[in-house]
């Protein structure tokens, strides 16, 4: 069986048109029908129904448009990988992910890996949505990236960096900032700036599931993606949040931070790379952060 009778099947059936698949692949009527008569005798079996006025696909060939379609995106993208690798290797590593990765974690692991590759140039890439991290490994747009759930199927890996618990993070005027430890009872009446639920899912399921225990609506004053505003608003009394640890390391004068309870609270953080198609120099670069961050 050849790419080109997949490639010609395929046209004909979304199409379902001789004359048309043909101008779409640059072929001749007769051509076209000849490929896909030789792959009807392949594969044993009638994939259209052909009269002079109509073309429909058999039940055959109703089911097999889907595996032939899939194929052809598996060759497509395999080729797509080998021309990535060899790109690749002109060191140029472009790189995604979480906030804390980006801002605490990278520039650590860079210097790291500029000892053994200083010529390497990392493009740091902007990407709102953590859901848009696999789209972008798997469409080639970066090549390695920091997200919150383990990332596992036929294109792409992930491995576990750390994790950390959440905190409260409060004003230093607020008596709660000298407890020992926080629970959602005991900041059921407190104001909170809380986040977007598209914008930060896990911290938004943290502060929700905890109140929807205790039957209670949580008092959100206001919602904001970024954490250095965030902790801002915090600095200045108007309300409490939950945060990542990390963010000790960004936070104005005037905050406090208090553990949450239960303990087991805790942001994952994963390295996501693909499983195939990597240049010598990415997967050095991929060692060098598993190795400087766990």
């Amino acid at each position: 069986m050849e790419i080109r009778q997949l490639e010609c099947f395929v046209a004909v059936a979304e199409e379902l048109h001789f004359r048309r698949a043909g101008e779409r692949l640059g072929l001749s009527q007769s051509a076209l029908s000849e490929r896909i008569s030789a792959l009807e005798h392949e594969v044993g079996a009638r994939l259209f129904f052909r009269t002079t006025r109509q073309v429909s696909l058999t039940q055959a060939g109703s089911d097999f448009v889907n595996d032939a379609k899939s194929i052809l995106n598996d060759i497509e993208r395999s080729i797509s990988n080998i021309r990535h690798t060899a790109e690749s290797d002109l060191h140029h590593i472009r790189v995604s992910g979480v906030d804390e990765a980006i801002s605490m974690l990278l520039p650590r692991a860079l210097l790291e890996f500029r000892q053994t590759d200083p010529k390497v140039h990392v493009q740091v890439l902007e990407i709102s949505s953590s859901e848009q991290h696999s789209q972008e490994l798997i469409a080639h747009r970066t090549d390695v990236a920091f997200v919150r759930k383990h990332q596992e199927d036929k294109f792409i890996t992930s491995t576990l960096l750390h994790r950390q618990p959440i905190v409260v993070a409060l004003a230093h005027t607020n008596t709660l900032s000298r407890s020992a430890s926080l629970s959602t009872p005991d900041i059921a009446d407190q104001p909170i700036v809380g986040y977007p639920k598209h914008a930060r899912p896990i911290l938004h399921e943290a502060l929700w599931s905890g109140f929807r225990q205790i039957g209670v609506q949580p008092n959100i004053v206001c919602e904001i993606i970024d954490k250095s505003t965030l902790l801002q608003f915090v600095a200045h009394g108007l309300g409490i949040a939950l945060v990542p640890a990390w963010v000790k390391n960004i936070a104005p004068p005037g905050v406090s931070f208090v553990p949450f309870e239960p303990c087991e609270n805790l942001i994952d953080l994963y390295l996501a790379f693909r499983t195939s198609g990597n240049s010598e120099t990415l997967k050095r670069f991929i060692k060098t952060v598993i190795t400087t961050t766990t």
